[in-house]
């Protein structure tokens, strides 16, 4: 007590109720409020102990004062009390009156407080502060009605939102614990498990016990995946209230949902991969609202189907793991690693790149990315794999067999004028000169001529490659013979004609292997 209080050093004794009470106003005056509620029921007791006869306004007046004193400690039960009190010993005290109604407002009595101020405006219409009080009850009353109507129908944004606008005709710091649960389960219903999680725990530390409280941490928990400790709250929300259906229903399904998972998980294990996914499945219809279990569940089974190597399917399952779980940082890797295996490499560089950003130290990331990355870029240039129409582990016969037969197909000679055929031809000789080459070949496939990629648009810019030599491999002796050179062959960027091929072309061959050339279009020289 501060030293100018005016209670100090005071002996009941020796004071009339009325100078406590008066002591009691200068108390409240003061701020001093938990002070005047104890002078003002000092001077209650004083006089209650002559035991008054009803009415009796002055024992009225000392509970309506201690009511304000509540009131001002945000106490609204205590000081709805006294209001009682005080209508029971004067039902003529207005002050009483409005505060009354005033308390039920603030303890979310909307209906009584709604009846309260209906009868002091039937007895004076026209007191402004009844009428304020009034309109602003109306107000909150119609988004509580909203809050009501939303809920029922799971908008809970909607719901929120006016659960927001009716707080603010209330005490913010002092709200009634029915309106902290509806908080509580908005956040819940948008998921917002940060808000919930502190709106639920403020709600325990002022009553641990209270089985609708317990419940709500309970959808927390299983809300977040966690159904072990669902499970658990909605035991403990049983112990307090064994009839608590909706704890018992939570209790059963996370249990089930839980089983499956376990039972999926060790079919996996076990290389049961149809029992698994067939489990895993059966897991999902349980409950398709909870968007934590479902993702797990979605991502296991995408385990499933890689390891079955149904990489489109894996990748659908992935997918929808995340528009569940966003942040699920297992399926990125997961997907990613089914985007390399369809050759989806912009895919897969674009998924590595979030998980390094998640965890820039994790070096096998930084490796992943990097091969994404090497694999994007080969893709992204010629690929002689293909050009030559023969798998990435073709041997070097079949290599020499396809490169003959695309030779011999697209050779100038039988497509003179024709500059797609010219173009073929010359992409054919670029394939062939690396995967002829053990060196250039295995820098080829494992990446490691893309630091310095040339004009081909393929890595290699095709300088010293002597045409000769791949003619003389497959031509020589093939019916007519080869001429020298290869003339006009810049680097391979721009090419002259080929002559002194024999062996089966248009316009045939001269006895001594000269090429006897056609009038017009596109012509290589030999020698």
């Amino acid at each position: 007590m501060p030293p100018n209080d005016p209670a100090d050093h005071m002996d009941v004794d020796q004071f009339s109720a009325q100078d406590i009470n008066k002591q009691a106003g200068q108390a409240y005056k003061q701020g001093n409020y938990k002070q005047a509620i104890e002078l003002y029921g000092q001077a209650i007791e004083l006089l209650k102990a002559n035991k008054p006869a009803s009415p009796f306004a002055e024992l009225s007046t000392y509970y309506a004062n201690r009511s304000a004193a509540w009131t001002m400690l945000g106490d609204y039960k205590q000081a709805l009390g006294d209001c009682r009190q005080s209508l029971e010993w004067n039902p003529e005290n207005i002050k009483s009156c409005i505060r009354s109604a005033k308390c039920h407002v603030l303890l979310g009595n909307i209906d009584e407080a709604e009846r309260q101020y209906s009868q002091l405006l039937a007895s004076d219409a026209s007191n402004q502060q009844v009428q304020r009080d009034y309109n602003n009850l109306l107000h909150v009353k119609r988004y509580i009605q909203q809050v009501a109507m939303y809920m029922e129908n799971n908008q809970w944004g909607l719901a929120r939102n006016s659960l927001d606008q009716a707080i603010k005709g209330m005490d913010q710091a002092n709200l009634p614990q029915q309106w902290r649960i509806w908080q509580a389960e908005c956040a819940l219903g948008e998921r917002n498990y940060g808000d919930a999680s502190r709106l639920i725990n403020s709600l325990l530390r002022m009553d641990s016990q209270h089985p609708d409280i317990l419940f709500l941490r309970a959808r927390m928990f299983y809300g977040q995946g966690d159904n072990e400790k669902a499970r658990a709250h909605c035991m403990e929300a049983l112990r307090c209230d064994p009839d608590f259906s909706k704890a018992r229903n939570l209790a059963k399904l996370s249990r089930a949902i839980e089983s499956k998972k376990e039972a999926g998980n060790q079919a996996f294990k076990t290389n049961k991969l149809d029992e698994a996914y067939d489990i895993y499945t059966s897991a999902l219809a349980l409950d398709p609202d909870n968007h934590a279990i479902n993702a797990k569940l979605y991502s296991n089974r995408a385990a499933v189907l890689q390891k079955q190597r149904k990489f489109e399917e894996a990748l659908e399952d992935c997918d929808k793991a995340l528009e569940l779980d966003p942040d699920f940082v297992k399926v990125y890797s997961r997907r990613a690693a089914c985007y390399m295996e369809t050759e989806q490499y912009e895919e897969a560089t674009r998924d590595y790149k979030r998980l390094v950003d998640t965890d820039a130290g994790n070096r096998e990331y930084r490796n992943l990315l990097r091969k994404a990355e090497i694999e994007l870029k080969k893709s992204q240039r010629k690929d002689y794999y293909k050009i030559l129409g023969v798998s990435r582990d073709a041997g070097e016969s079949e290599i020499k067999k396809a490169y003959r037969k695309l030779a011999l197909q697209y050779h100038p000679d039988k497509n003179a004028g024709d500059a797609k055929a010219e173009a073929r031809f010359k992409e054919v000789n670029d394939a062939y000169s690396i995967l002829s080459d053990p060196q250039k070949k295995a820098r080829f496939d494992s990446g490691a001529d893309l630091e310095g990629m040339g004009g081909m648009g393929g890595g290699f810019d095709g300088a010293g490659v002597d045409m000769n030599d791949i003619f003389q491999q497959f031509f020589a002796g093939s019916g007519g013979g080869m001429g020298g050179g290869m003339g006009g062959m810049g680097g391979m960027h721009g090419m002259g004609g080929m002559g002194g091929m024999g062996g089966g072309f248009p316009g045939g061959f001269s006895s001594s292997g000269a090429r006897q050339q056609p009038g017009g279009g596109f012509q290589f020289h030999f020698g």
